[in-house]
């Protein structure tokens, strides 16, 4: 699934809560968008997952506008207020009430059971706070994964509980693999760390080259072509401009020899009758 954002925004102006955003969420590897200040992320996520319209802009899902479908098909992962636990509940509550959530069984023994598959049975009565940032991010989006007909995971924020980024980046990742998309809203110094680690950045957007002509674009053979013709041109001209001035040459010099021996016969007449 493909959601997209066409100059979506809340609010207009400087006052706008979000400013106009144009970008895309695809499957394959994470995506990732980078905003600034506290509530951008909160209502970034909301956006995407299609629970709450913005004031102006589209937002569309495999190129329609169904805002039903795109809240059936994602999951906000996570986002505070709005999908994050109390820090004081235990983690097997949290993992319960995502159970129901899911139409799956509540029951204390699918909870333990579930925890121990994930490695987490340790922190079943610890409050959520107690769990690792990478542990949360990745149980977090399995529970999400549980609820029928999500595919798209919408992570908020997660660079807030610390830990090194490419530690629930590779959880992300595998996610990602299971042809899940995937989406982190996070601020800008985490979305450059996450591009090295392999991320799509979602306001890239990739234009393909107009193919050249021959005419605009002269192609390397073509330029030789000309360059060899421009050579041949000027010896030609060169060449040409040598005999000329060679032909030229001896004509100069026989009418200049001409001239002087007329002045000198002449001189030598005038001389000879004056004597007479």
């Amino acid at each position: 699934m493909t959601i997209s954002f066409e100059n979506v925004a809340v609010g207009s102006g400087l006052d706008a809560a979000v400013p106009p955003l144009t970008l895309s969420v695809t499957p394959g590897e994470p995506t990732v968008i980078a905003v600034e200040s506290d509530e951008r992320p909160l209502l970034v996520s909301m956006l995407l997952g299609g629970r709450m319209e913005p004031d102006s802009g589209s937002v569309t899902i495999d190129g329609h506008e169904d805002a039903d479908n795109l809240r059936r098909r994602t999951a906000l992962v996570d986002t505070p207020f709005v999908a994050e636990p109390p820090a004081g509940i235990s983690l097997a509550s949290v993992v319960a009430e995502e159970f129901s959530f899911a139409g799956r069984s509540t029951s204390r023994a699918a909870v333990e059971r579930f925890l121990e598959q994930h490695g987490l049975a340790d922190y079943a009565k610890l409050a959520i706070r107690a769990l690792p940032p990478l542990d949360r991010v990745r149980l977090f989006s399995e529970l999400a994964l549980l609820r029928q007909g999500v595919d798209t995971l919408i992570v908020t924020s997660p660079e807030r509980h610390g830990a090194d980024p490419s530690g629930w980046y590779s959880t992300l990742a595998g996610l990602a693999e299971r042809n899940i998309s995937v989406a982190i809203v996070t601020d800008f110094a985490t979305r450059d760390i996450l591009l090295g680690l392999g991320a799509r950045d979602a306001a890239t957007v990739m234009v393909e080259p107009a193919p050249a002509t021959a005419e605009a674009v002269p192609s390397k053979t073509q330029e030789k072509v000309k360059g060899k013709a421009a050579k041949k041109a000027t010896a030609k001209a060169s060449k040409s401009a040598n005999k000329s001035a060679t032909k030229k040459a001896p004509k100069k010099a026989s009418k200049k020899a001409s001239s002087k021996a007329s002045k000198k016969a002449s001189s030598k007449a005038t001389k000879k009758a004056a004597k007479k």
